[in-house]
């Protein structure tokens, strides 16, 4: 059955500007009718959407405190709010698929191309995450992700000759408000590698998020 984007956005629990970029780049099965994205429902990632996303204020707000960081931007009513989501999270039965739902607008997440992925593992203005930190557990030698703030990511296209890749990416580029500490926080890994969609990467987040409860279980996170 064909679905507009709105309504394969809902379904996916991203924006409808994420959904159409998926549809571009072929990662979701779509075809352009009258120059409109029709979008094959069945062809949408396995694991459904748990949860409404948070908004990017609130969502950065929640990766920074997973990892005891006190964001500033937020009140202190809302910092209460997401204290009780990451208790939630802690205790819910697939964690990694409402982490995914609750992080889906923390940025515009692109499948690129690189000619020298090393070269772009080392750029200065990119910090690794998801399949490129160490602690995600899975080879991913000639693969590189991480997060690029939004002012920069022009930049870092252009001078790494970035293209669009759609499945034959060896780059995603997490292009974000805010450029996360280093290393990120495990939450965030974990998102990273939900977004995957893969039963590896989904069964790695579940286990780092497992290891985040495991570590913040008894304290005021």
């Amino acid at each position: 059955m064909d679905v507009g984007v709105p309504e394969a956005s809902r379904l996916m629990g991203v924006s409808v500007a994420r959904a159409r970029r998926l549809a571009a780049e072929g990662r979701i099965d779509a075809h352009l009718v009258g120059g409109r994205w029709l979008v094959d429902a069945a062809s949408l990632p396995s694991a459904p959407r748990r949860s409404r996303p948070m908004s990017p204020r609130m969502a950065w707000a929640l990766v920074v405190l997973s990892d005891g960081g006190k964001p500033d931007w937020v009140e202190p009513r809302e910092s209460y709010r997401l204290r009780r989501a990451l208790d939630r999270l802690a205790a819910d039965d697939e964690p990694e698929l409402l982490l995914r739902s609750w992080l889906a607008s923390r940025g515009d997440r692109r499948r690129l191309s690189a000619p020298d992925v090393q070269t772009l593992r080392s750029d200065a203005r990119m910090v690794l995450s998801g399949l490129s930190d160490a602690r995600a557990g899975l080879s991913a030698a000639g693969y590189v992700e991480g997060y690029v703030q939004a002012d920069d990511a022009d930049a870092v296209i252009r001078d790494h000759l970035l293209i669009d890749a759609g499945r034959s990416a060896d780059v995603v580029l997490h292009v974000s408000p805010l450029l996360p500490e280093v290393p990120v926080p495990l939450l965030l890994v974990a998102a990273d590698l939900a977004d995957h969609d893969g039963p590896r990467e989904l069964a790695r987040a579940r286990a780092l998020i497992g290891d985040w409860s495991a570590a913040h279980r008894g304290e005021d996170v």
